[in-house]
């Protein structure tokens, strides 16, 4: 196989040999690599021992030939841009190209064809329950590479499944691909559909739409409006980054300049309904989502509008709350090894507050866990 270059035999050839294969990246100097299970791996492809500076390039040039406008000019002036790129009969992709060190690398992730269940996914009953919601604002967060995505999707195609009302999504850009069921779907995406997040989300409002799927604010004008949605009364699911829900949520709480963030949480605090956290946990069986879930009540809006908010304080008002369906992230690992799913080194590398949980596991240290 040589990489000069058919994008589309490639990647259907590696699809075909690697079927767990999760992101493919290719860069310059090493051969093209593929993540499975969190790992990279590198192919043993003869004529491709090396990728070379023309090869990469020759892909982004494909890629973008088949990308909206926006993405070369983004490319040209700011050394990157992501996009969705599909190859018939094969699969969809995220598609993320950079230049580093005058060269381009690309990565492109793999979307499944068909949108999860949240049955499949192993995730909590608490996400079946967020879609119910009439109004408010609905959080999926996680650090790179932990799903949150996907989880979203699953969300939205529970809402098609059971709930009769438009939906209008604002993607930046479309992955999943979203048929009509209960609901009728509209889904746009920046750079194609609408020009840039902020104006397809106040479209959104105009559309008649009583569910908006937003993908996340990155500047304090678009997190404002996704609020005004919200208490207006729409429903608003969108996605944040970070590793709890203390981090997720102080993330979007930066956007704000600082003599507006006070204002900011209580206007957050009446709004937000749920908040799910997840990272992708290694299990004796594969790597599977553990959720720390955060649920609107008297309590937890009071801490969130004038409370501490950072992991420690948080989870202390989840641990105190889990009569009312809070979970903690580390009290989730934890559960799951004592029910012996995640060794106790692979609990600890992933939690938020690693030490208290090792002091809590202590007993199973000495049991040979």
């Amino acid at each position: 196989m040589v990489l000069n270059f058919d994008l589309p035999k490639f990647l259907a050839a590696i699809l075909s040999e690697t079927p767990r294969a999760g992101d493919v990246l290719l860069a310059v100097g090493v051969p093209p690599q593929v993540q499975v299970d969190g790992s990279l791996v590198r192919l043993q492809l003869r004529g491709i021992e090396r990728l070379t500076p023309f090869q990469t390039e020759a892909v982004v040039v494909h890629l973008l030939a088949q990308a909206p406008p926006a993405a070369a000019a983004r490319v040209r002036s700011e050394g990157a841009a992501h996009f969705a790129y599909s190859v018939p009969g094969v699969n969809r992709f995220r598609v993320a190209v950079f230049s580093q060190r005058g060269t381009f690398a690309v990565s492109l992730r793999r979307i499944p064809e068909k949108v999860p269940t949240l049955d499949e996914l192993q995730l909590p009953a608490a996400m079946r329950d967020a879609c119910r919601e009439r109004n408010g604002i609905v959080v999926v967060s996680g650090p790179a590479d932990s799903g949150r995505t996907t989880s979203l999707a699953a969300m939205l195609a529970e809402v098609n499944a059971t709930r009769s009302c438009h939906v209008v999504t604002v993607e930046d850009p479309i992955e999943f691909l979203h048929r009509h069921g209960r609901s009728t779907i509209n889904q746009r995406e920046v750079g194609i559909d609408t020009p840039t997040l902020l104006q397809g989300l106040a479209s959104g409002l105009r559309q008649g739409a009583q569910v908006l799927v937003v993908s996340e604010p990155r500047e304090a004008a678009q997190a404002s409006l996704l609020l005004e949605t919200a208490e207006t009364g729409h429903l608003v699911f969108t996605s944040l980054r970070g590793f709890d829900t203390a981090s997720s949520l102080a993330r979007m709480l930066s956007l704000f300049p600082a003599d507006e963030r006070q204002e900011v949480r209580s206007r957050l605090a009446r709004v937000l309904r749920w908040a799910f956290t997840q990272q992708l946990v290694p299990h004796r069986d594969g790597r599977h989502p553990v959720v720390e879930v955060w649920r609107s009540t008297r309590t937890t809006a009071l801490h969130l509008a004038e409370g501490p908010l950072n992991s420690m304080a948080l989870a202390d008002l989840l641990r105190d709350g889990e009569k009312d369906g809070q979970v903690g992230f580390d009290r989730e690992l934890e559960r799951r090894v004592r029910a012996g799913e995640v060794d106790v080194d692979t609990a600890v590398a992933n939690a938020v507050l690693p030490r208290q949980l090792e002091l809590r596991l202590l007993d199973l240290r000495g049991g040979g866990s």
